[in-house]
């Protein structure tokens, strides 16, 4: 799935760039900037982590999603049906990347096709950050929370500080791979101890 989710996204930002002509495109109606201003966008953040840490920890989705990231093969044993349940995980990833690419260009009043270049990686970086295991089955939106505030506040910090972008690059790729030797040894640990 890695891999086809990479060729889709290399495509659909072919298909954006093809469809804009590689320009950017204006909206500059107040409605649509109320989206990406002021508190707006930290309470449909906020709202949606509470709704899906809610739908992952007391809902039998959120179980099932645990059970196939941990096992696939052991849960599709135990009756769920693997399939049908990605295509709902990939849909609502979808929507929720469409969500936020909605925020983005109303905070910015344009949309461009290259917006959001390289934000599939800080999300990783969060998640894992957070507790999210690269392999499947354990984390939690809270810990995702927690590691994108903790993200946050690192490159807030060399904003605040001045440092170019190159530099902010640099960490970030090592925060990523930190966070991936970090995982790693949290499942070694694990195995360990079992």
């Amino acid at each position: 799935p890695f891999i086809a989710t990479l060729g889709m996204m290399v495509t659909a930002r072919g298909i954006a760039k093809w469809w804009s002509k590689g320009q950017p495109i204006s909206f500059p109606t107040e409605g649509f900037a109320a989206i990406g201003k002021g508190l707006m966008p930290v309470i449909i953040f906020l709202s949606l982590a509470v709704l899906f840490q809610l739908i992952m920890t007391y809902t039998r989705y959120g179980k099932h999603c645990y059970a196939i990231g941990s096992n696939e093969d052991a849960a599709r044993m135990s009756g769920i049906k693997i399939a049908n349940h990605k295509i709902l995980v990939y849909v609502i990833a979808g929507v929720l990347a469409a969500l936020a690419a909605v925020v983005l260009s109303s905070k910015n009043l344009t949309a461009q096709s290259g917006m959001g270049v390289m934000y599939e990686l800080d999300a990783i970086a969060m998640a894992v950050i957070g507790g999210v295991s690269l392999s499947g089955g354990r984390g939690s939106i809270i810990g995702t929370v927690i590691g994108s505030l903790i993200f946050g506040v690192i490159i807030s910090g060399f904003t605040f500080l001045r440092l170019d972008a190159y530099y902010q690059e640099m960490v970030k790729g090592v925060i990523i791979v930190g966070a991936v030797v970090l995982d790693q040894w949290r499942q070694r640990l694990r195995a360990m101890r079992a």
